[in-house]
């Protein structure tokens, strides 16, 4: 498994790199945003490790360029901001997880398998990859969704939010559950992550938004 480390700080580059390669992974170490690009375009990357302060371009702004063009690539944000709102709008922006700097390099590892195991099918059953659920089309070795035949951009955690509720159409899901299942550890932001998230799909899902129902004092459910 390659993983590419986005990082400046040539210490914190040696310390993952030498941890990842200890526990098994094949470590990529690029000091800026443009260097991280290059290993993009030149190999396959199995997933992320991005520093935000770096000094080029600031990494809210290559998430950005990541969903375009690299939105199958998880993303752990490794950073010092602690703030709730950076945090926030990290995820938005399509990170999988955040972890803020000093950190345990074993909760790191734990937290990169966790997110690739939400990646990759298990391969032990045999899993459904294609799902319809009324007007949506949702299939997750392509990670596209399709509504109302039509193709909609997803980020990684609403393909995965979208993917819960259609296996479990008319289940209603606490924000609290859809944070465990989506996020896939313990969260202790607010679950106001959950509502903007929905209010981003309904947006793109119009005139079919309907479909994600919110049920007053729980959480949401796929109506179908």
């Amino acid at each position: 498994m390659t993983i590419l480390i986005i990082e400046d700080d040539s210490s914190i580059q040696m310390l993952l790199k030498l941890s990842l390669e200890v526990e098994g992974f094949h470590p990529i170490v690029a000091g800026t945003v443009a260097s991280g690009l290059d290993v993009l375009a030149a190999q396959p990357i199995d997933l992320i490790l991005l520093d935000l302060m770096l000094p080029d371009q600031s990494g809210f702004e290559l998430l950005k360029t990541l969903q375009q063009s690299y939105k199958d690539i998880p993303v752990i944000v490794l950073t010092a901001k602690n703030e709730m709102n950076d945090k926030i709008l990290g995820f938005q922006l399509g990170a999988d997880d955040y972890l803020t700097k000093p950190f345990e390099t074993r909760e790191l590892i734990m937290r990169i398998r966790a997110v690739m195991r939400r990646m990759t099918p298990d391969a032990t059953t045999h899993a459904v990859d294609i799902l319809q659920a009324g007007v949506i089309e949702i299939d997750r070795n392509e990670r596209s969704l399709k509504v109302a035949g039509q193709l909609v951009k997803t980020t990684s955690k609403e393909f995965d939010f979208l993917w819960l509720l259609c296996k479990n159409p008319k289940k209603v899901f606490t924000r609290e559950h859809i944070l465990d299942q989506v996020w896939g550890f313990e969260y202790y932001g607010q679950t106001r992550s959950v509502d903007m998230m929905v209010n981003r799909l309904r947006e793109k899902m119009k005139p079919h938004d309907h479909v994600l129902a919110t049920v007053h004092g729980m959480g949401y459910k796929l109506e179908v």
